[in-house]
């Protein structure tokens, strides 16, 4: 009789065919074991030596592999430039990462800027990691302007719930000298301990808004796939109602219920969508576009519901209606 965890673990693998070649491939892998195409964003930038087809790191000016000049002199600027400005891009999608940070522009863009790096079109290359530069941290802002409110609001519950807010107001300090010193993750971890705080100074509420902000952002994305949101929609707002009147308990409540509700039908939602999505995509390649961040976006698909993160799955299948509109 089969382990269970070994069951468990071979229901997790998700299985995707390459962009480029084809070929079939199984599990989160990050890169086509057949052709080599890259599904996430390399350590170095590297481009396609034009003589041999090779695959060169950006800063080198000759192919290792034939030998052939690789830089004309008016390129020489962009070349130095671009390697730089993706090593500044990648400690901010890190801080991204870790802080749960949504930068799917973002990444995006870079992806774009490394297909464009490696088909030597630097101008085009370089143009793209600024904008995903500009794009992440703009990303980052708005998080730290979001914790910012947020903990404002959960110090004054903390108060009329006859608790010390101090703890709470020395995080929002901190954080926000941090942010102005630059020092981003400094800021981001200070928020995150002025929840911690919060999580024990606040009573119900904090647990009853992040029921009610999941549902509300639950209810959002269902609402683009055309499902049927209205049952959720009325408990949300009841929910907020009963928040408004400092009700946590009854606030958790309606906003667990309307979460339940709508998770029922994700699953076959969520299948029916990946399919039309795998539909989608065979089409655009038949068409002769790039598909390389649309497999991406449907790899990340994929992972999720085979973890059972249908609302997850229905994110990323929502990035993947914005990115099939932009091709």
């Amino acid at each position: 009789m089969p382990d269970k965890r070994e069951t468990a673990k071979e229901e997790e693998v998700f299985e995707f065919d390459c962009p480029e070649c084809g070929v079939h491939v199984v599990g989160e892998a990050d890169k086509c074991p057949s052709c080599g195409t890259e599904f996430v964003i390399e350590e170095v930038p590297m481009l396609d030596c034009p003589s041999c087809g090779g695959s060169v790191p950006i800063e080198s000016s000759v192919c290792p592999e034939c030998g052939s000049a690789l830089v004309d002199e008016g390129e020489d600027q962009l070349r130095q430039e671009f390697p730089l400005l993706v090593a500044g891009v990648k400690p901010m999608l890190m801080i991204s990462n870790d802080f749960d940070v949504n930068v799917a522009e973002g990444r995006r863009l870079i992806d774009k800027a490394i297909r464009a790096g490696k088909q030597r079109d630097l101008a085009t290359a370089v143009k793209m990691v600024k904008e995903a530069h500009s794009s992440i941290k703009g990303a980052l802002e708005s998080r730290m302007d979001h914790d910012q409110r947020h903990l404002e609001r959960l110090a004054e519950v903390t108060a009329k719930s006859g608790n010390d807010p101090g703890e709470i107001n020395e995080a929002i300090a901190s954080a926000q000298k941090l942010r102005s010193e630059g020092d981003t993750e400094g800021a981001l971890q200070a928020g995150a301990k002025g929840r911690k705080a919060a999580e024990r100074l606040s009573g119900k509420y904090l647990e009853a808004h992040d029921m009610t902000e999941s549902l509300s952002k639950l209810v959002e994305v269902c609402d683009r796939f055309y499902l049927d949101v209205r049952e959720a929609r009325r408990m949300l707002r009841e929910a907020q109602d009963a928040g408004e009147h400092g009700d946590w308990s009854m606030m958790g409540i309606l906003a667990r219920k309307g979460r339940e509700q709508l998770l029922k039908g994700l699953p076959e939602a969520t299948k029916a969508e990946m399919r039309k999505a795998k539909n989608q995509l065979l089409d655009a390649k038949a068409e002769g576009k790039d598909v390389r961040t649309l497999v991406k976006v449907l790899k990340d698909a994929g992972v999720a519901m085979s973890r059972e993160r249908h609302d997850q799955a229905l994110l990323h299948l929502s990035d993947f209606k914005i990115e099939l509109k932009r091709l």
